[in-house]
């Protein structure tokens, strides 16, 4: 089979690349979109809640306030020989 056997075919086979390539530009315009709805959404539960968690969490200064008192019940009190707390040490 020869080269110029094949000429007629050549413009259905451009056609058919090109049908073909189109194909794979739409589906990947579509995986695109659906990527950016994705997208979207992780930015809408991870990023637009961020004035909402000030009204969840506490503030530094009351977390630090809370972290020294937990401190001083832990490092001032004593044991039992059993290993319950007893009394706790004035501070």
């Amino acid at each position: 089979m020869a080269f110029q056997d094949l000429a007629p075919h050549i413009g259905s086979l451009v056609a058919l690349l090109g049908v073909l390539a189109g194909l794979v530009g739409f589906l990947v315009w579509r995986m695109l979109v659906r990527l950016e709805k994705k997208l979207d959404e992780v930015y809408q539960f991870c990023c637009d809640c961020r004035p909402e968690l000030l009204l969840r969490f506490v503030t530094k200064e009351e977390f630090r306030e809370a972290r020294e008192d937990l401190h001083r019940v832990v490092t001032n009190h004593v044991h039992s020989s059993e290993g319950e707390v007893i009394r706790f040490i004035n501070y």
